[in-house]
């Protein structure tokens, strides 16, 4: 059960409206009847009765609104507490990310953050990044890290929030090496030659942007399709075991491409370009978050060195498979 349910309850039984209850909780209406309808399956009962307007309290909803008054207020102001209390002698600043964040981006960014700010003790909670927006706006963390691609629109919730573009994350195409170290596949492929593509799906939105990238990009493409709405690190390790092409963040694979266990495929006109945002809400944060987004909105965190392509020049031209 999330906290923010509870909320979500309190700001329906208030407004009595679904549409005025989601600009309330800063989600789409879309979106807060689904955290409504996660609710009442985690309690087992309908909550509210929705055949009027405004809707109303059920038997199981009246019992459940003492208990979540009870409940929200007390719970906040104990986070608050314990948080501005810390025995810790560095501030502590909270961060929302997508998975990949976790691996490389947000550990980088930390370091920055230490050295050019001073002790900060960061606090990672990982989503899906479609889950993002919506559970920072409910309040879960200071600050959120998200990815864009030029081609798609935010994910819900982004609009309502202000974002900085603090570095890139391209993703790039690689796949386990054969012979002598070279890539078991080549870019650009061969007529008659497909590549072997390990898909993301449609579910995410990085899937959504990688897929869609391919299949413009690539000519002959044959989908090695080995498990259903993967995770990058599914495909991370996928690729690891020689099935086929995967395009992943850079620094979810910077060091495999430094020990040679995955190989770049193709030059770097390959990848396919995602951008990092840090975003925030439209209101006054505590004073180290203030800090980060201060530093990091007077520009880009310093660029990092383009990873060459590993294929000698008289290798490149060759075919779809080696």
């Amino acid at each position: 059960m999330e906290l923010y349910w509870l909320q979500d309850f309190l700001a329906l039984v208030r407004t009595g409206n679904f549409s005025k209850a989601a600009m309330e909780r800063h989600v789409t209406q879309s979106a807060f009847s689904r955290r409504i309808q996660a609710l009442e399956d985690w309690v087992g009962a309908a909550l509210f009765d929705r055949s009027g307007h405004p809707v109303e309290l059920t038997n199981a909803g009246q019992q459940l609104l003492p208990i979540a008054v009870g409940s929200v207020e007390p719970l906040l102001d104990f986070r608050a507490s314990i948080r501005s209390n810390a025995s810790d002698s560095a501030p502590t600043v909270s961060f929302l990310m997508p998975t990949p964040c976790s691996a490389g981006i947000f550990p980088a960014l930390l370091a920055r953050l230490n050295r050019e700010i001073g002790p900060i003790v960061g606090r990672g909670s990982v989503k899906r990044i479609d889950e993002v927006a919506e559970r920072y706006v409910a309040g879960e963390a200071d600050l959120a890290l998200s990815y864009r691609h030029p081609s798609l629109p935010r994910p819900a919730g982004f609009d309502s929030l202000d974002a900085i573009e603090i570095g890139d994350e391209p993703m790039i195409p690689v796949c386990a090496p054969q012979r002598r170290g070279m890539p078991g596949y080549l870019l650009p492929v061969i007529p008659g030659s497909p590549l072997v593509y390990l898909p993301y799906g449609r579910s995410s939105f990085i899937g959504r942007a990688v897929d869609d990238e391919v299949a413009a990009r690539v000519t002959e493409v044959r989908p090695q399709k080995l498990f259903d709405d993967p995770l990058i690190f599914v495909l991370k390790e996928l690729a690891l075991q020689g099935m086929g092409v995967a395009w992943l963040p850079r620094s979810t694979i910077e060091r495999n491409l430094g020990d040679g266990s995955l190989c770049r495929v193709g030059g770097v006109d390959w990848d396919i370009p995602l951008t990092v945002e840090l975003l925030r809400r439209k209101k006054r944060l505590s004073e180290a978050a203030e800090s980060v987004w201060a530093l990091l909105s007077t520009g880009a965190a310093p660029e990092r060195p383009v990873l060459r392509s590993t294929i000698p020049a008289a290798h490149r031209p060759a075919r779809g498979r080696a």
